[in-house]
C-alpha cells in the first residue's frame, strides 16, 4: 500500500497538465480562439512524464525496488520513456479520431509536431538532470 500511494504521487504533474488540457480544450474551446495552444501543452505534457518517470525510477532505486541505474543510462531512459509515451499519445488520438470521427490530429505535421514537442519536453528535463548530475 505504501509503495502504492508513493507511486501514485508522481502522476500528479501529468494529471495536472491533462486537467488543464482538458478545460481549454472541451470546457473552454479556448483551441478555437487559439489554434496554436496545443504547443505548450504537448512540450509541458512531454515535460510532466519526463519528470514524473524520473521520479517513479529516483524511488524504485531509493526502495531497491531496481537495481541502481548509472546516471547517463537514467537520463537517456527517460528520455526514451517520454517519447514512447508522446508516440502512444498520438496513436490515441488517431484512434479516437477514426472511431468518433472526430479530428484532434488536423494532420500529419500537426501530429508530428505534436511528438516533437512532447519528446522535446522530455528531453528538457532529461537535460536538466544530466546538469544536476554534473554538478
Amino acid at each position: 500500500m505504501k509503495y502504492t500511494w508513493k507511486l501514485t504521487s508522481f502522476f500528479v504533474f501529468p494529471i495536472i497538465v491533462l486537467l488543464f488540457h482538458l478545460i481549454a480544450s472541451g470546457l473552454l474551446n479556448l483551441y478555437i480562439f487559439f489554434p496554436h495552444l496545443d504547443i505548450p501543452f504537448h512540450y509541458t505534457g512531454g515535460f510532466a512524464i519526463a519528470y514524473a518517470s524520473a521520479g517513479i525510477l529516483s524511488y524504485l532505486e531509493q526502495e531497491k525496488i531496481i537495481a541502481t541505474l548509472n546516471r547517463i543510462v537514467f537520463v537517456i531512459l527517460i528520455s526514451t520513456l517520454t517519447a514512447t509515451a508522446t508516440v502512444f499519445w498520438e496513436f490515441m488520438e488517431f484512434i479516437g479520431d477514426q472511431l468518433l470521427r472526430r479530428n484532434i490530429q488536423v494532420s500529419l505535421a500537426n501530429t508530428m509536431q505534436d511528438q516533437f514537442l512532447g519528446i522535446l519536453g522530455g528531453i528538457t528535463w532529461a537535460f536538466i538532470l544530466y546538469k544536476r548530475i554534473l554538478r
